[in-house]
């Protein structure tokens, strides 16, 4: 019996009604049959959208915007869309309405349909951002972004394949990934994404140019004109498919900043969709000149305009999508075949309005698939001839969800075209690799933004001091994860250093410059009021991603009274640390000195009778072995090996004594890792107590 395939084809004013319908019969037959069914609207998000919020601010300083941003983020939100400067769109805990209203120019939070009528005094881009809320999240399931045919099974009807949509950026210079290492490796600010780097993972702030071309019929004849619901719907689809990859992905923190030649089309002397996509310079290089940007090269122009965003906004990437009219164009798709393609790792993507036979209501599923190529995703429909061992990303990952060949995955994907993965929200493991998102050690934390805070802390001078109060200065970078391909780059920043000493407390450190904000920090902090004594300090990082250093930086002081005459011992480091030697040998050398105004000076009026060490303030105080044989002088050097010690961290203490029965009051001290010789991991038992009765 062969199944029965409807073919239906919807306008954009009947889609959602039917959308609805379609859902709502979808739960009624999972129902019966007694399957469990996770249903979530087409834009990938789970139905229940209750946190949804639009907040509109009065204010059009971009500072008080990002600080909007701060207060929604620490109230327990995240902000995903951003048109700036007067829209928010993300999720917002009902409870912090009250505390938010009326603080950095936040004067409405809506959880339903606005008028769009009531923030035109803000202007066109805030306009079409209420628009774009009232469309896709202010009624769940009411979303543009829903399939425009279906069949009674929910799959899509298949549209047009791609046509070889991912291409290679012309333009990158000889050299690029060794250049732009060496240039990484020598700035002082870390290696933050340099100026070809405007897409290498799919994390942190992105940046979207929105272009619409509008002919004007100096150099072609124009064909089309861009109406205002076209426009719309054009702005709506593009931030669904956004929203889209946000929702895939929470740990990716993806918040998207839209910069609108969308409401206002920029003039171009060409008709584009009149244009093979091999003369696409002519019109782009003509819009980006409209635009101010007048590079020789109209790939340059683009990566200028992406580069200016990404300062504009503070974002860590940037792209460009250009939406070509082609409403009175009967195939859709430009005379050489192409109707949507992207560059690997950008600057940018262009498509077509009606983009083949996916319809302009399927452009979000068109958007996706090419953002993932803009973030150095690969094809991985047959056609495009992808093998599975060809690798791509920052993280260097094999293309084995590919259909071309025998790969060791075959699940759905965005990266397989189509509109049934977008409106299932699939997203293979080996794409989702390829724009960043493994998490190799499983910590929780991506592994392009998996850095290691590095901290140096200058020791303090001299050593011992008589000096009470102590001024630290240092600086800490953030070292990026280690790229197999790519340029090594981090977007995180320092957002906190802290000290504490003798294992207190941690306290904050300051910033040299006023704030942590950056992905390299110069810190300092002062101790005062000290007692005399020896003082460990430790100095650790944390960064954007909550990654604390891995190591700490530290330095160990002794604050002396001058007055004193007595024996004072130095305790060598043990190297190396960690180790896995459970008997460790320590050196030092003791000394009975006077604390003078030029420092220490050597006394003979006594000498060192003997040198004790302990281990982990046990309080048994064990004999070192004088270097000569003897302690019978001012100077002596000692040797000792400790007992037995189990894997762990262990705290190794020295004093000494001489003969006018002084001993030293400050114990040199080291911190030690034993390691077990099984690579650094041990067991510990616990006794087993059982209850009398």
């Amino acid at each position: 019996m062969q199944a029965l395939r409807l073919r239906i084809h919807l306008t954009p004013h009947l889609k959602h009604s039917f959308t609805r319908c379609l859902i709502a019969l979808l739960i009624v037959l999972t129902t019966l049959s007694g399957w469990q069914m996770a249903v979530t609207a087409s834009n990938g998000t789970v139905m229940d959208q209750e946190n949804y919020a639009l907040v509109i601010l009065s204010s059009a300083d971009p500072s008080t915007m990002q600080q909007a941003i701060q207060l929604i983020e620490a109230a327990g939100g995240h902000i995903v869309h951003v048109f700036p400067p007067h829209v928010l769109i993300g999720t917002i805990p009902l409870t912090s309405d009250p505390g938010l209203l009326g603080q950095a120019g936040i004067v409405q939070i809506a959880r339903e349909v606005v008028d769009p009528v009531s923030v035109e005094s803000y202007g066109p881009i805030a306009v079409a951002g209420v628009q774009t809320w009232n469309t896709l999240f202010a009624s769940p399931g009411g979303s543009a972004d829903s399939p425009d045919s279906a069949d009674i099974s929910g799959q899509s009807v298949q549209s047009a394949d791609l046509v070889n949509d991912a291409l290679e950026p012309p333009d990158l210079p000889p050299g690029f990934a060794q250049e732009e290492s060496t240039l990484s490796a020598k700035s002082a600010g870390g290696s933050v994404p340099g100026y070809y780097q405007t897409s290498d993972y799919m994390i942190g702030d992105v940046a979207v140019g929105i272009i619409l071309p509008e002919s004007d019929g100096s150099a072609d004849p124009s064909t089309e004109d861009w109406t205002t619901e076209e426009r719309q719907l054009v702005y709506s689809e593009i931030v669904a498919a956004c929203n889209w990859w946000a929702a895939r992905e929470p740990r990716a923190n993806l918040r998207f900043f839209y910069d609108d030649h969308c409401s206002n089309p920029v003039s171009t002397r060409y008709e584009p969709i009149n244009h093979p996509h091999s003369e696409q310079g002519l019109w782009i290089g003509d819009v980006m000149g409209k635009l101010g940007y007048s590079a020789s090269s109209y790939f340059t122009r683009v990566r200028d305009y992406n580069n200016a965003l990404r300062q504009a906004y503070g974002t860590d990437w940037a792209f460009t999508i250009f939406v070509v009219d082609s409403s009175n164009d009967g195939d859709n798709y430009f005379p050489d075949g192409y109707f949507a393609y992207a560059y690997l790792g950008g600057p940018f993507t262009v498509m077509t309005y009606g983009n083949n036979g996916y319809g302009p209501s399927n452009m979000d599923a068109v958007t996706a698939h090419e953002m993932g190529h803009i973030f150095l995703a690969l094809d991985q429909y047959y056609s495009a001839r992808q093998p599975c061992t060809r690798r791509s990303g920052y993280l260097s990952v094999e293309n084995q969800n590919s259909l071309y060949g025998g790969c060791s995955s075959n699940e759905p994907s965005i990266m397989r075209g189509q509109v049934w993965p977008y409106t299932q929200g699939a997203v293979d493991p080996y794409a989702g690799g390829q724009i960043g998102w493994w998490d190799s050690n499983a910590n929780g934390v991506l592994d392009p933004v998996d850095t290691d805070p590095q901290v140096s802390l200058s020791a303090h001078t001299p050593n011992p001091t008589e000096e009470t109060t102590l001024t630290y200065i240092g600086s800490v970078v953030d070292v990026p994860w280690d790229s197999p391909t790519r340029p090594d780059v981090t977007i995180n920043t320092i957002v906190r250093v802290e000290y504490r000493v003798n294992d207190g407390d941690w306290q904050q450190a300051t910033a040299t410059d006023g704030a942590f904000d950056s992905a390299s920090e110069e810190f300092t902090f002062t101790l005062s009021d000290l007692d005399y004594g020896r003082y460990n300090i430790e100095v650790r990082a944390i960064n954007s991603a909550g990654k604390a250093s891995a190591t700490y930086a530290s330095d160990s002081v002794l604050v002396y009274d001058p007055s004193q005459v007595g024996p004072f011992s130095i305790l060598h480091p043990h190297q190396p640390d960690p180790t896995t030697t459970r008997r460790p040998t320590y050196t030092g050398i003791a000394r009975n000195v006077y604390h003078g105004a030029k420092g220490m000076v050597v006394m003979e009026t006594a000498y060192i009778v003997k040198v004790e060490y302990q281990v982990d303030h046990s309080g048994e105080w064990l004999p070192a072995t004088a270097v000569d044989g003897s302690f019978d002088s001012a100077e002596e050097e000692f040797i000792f090996t400790t007992p037995e010690l189990s894997p762990g961290t262990h705290v190794i203490e020295v004093r000494a004594t001489n003969s006018a029965g002084q001993t030293e009051m400050y114990p040199a001290s080291d911190s030690l890792e034993v390691a077990s010789q099984a690579g650094g991991t041990y067991q510990v038992f616990l006794p087993l107590v059982v209850k009398s009765r």
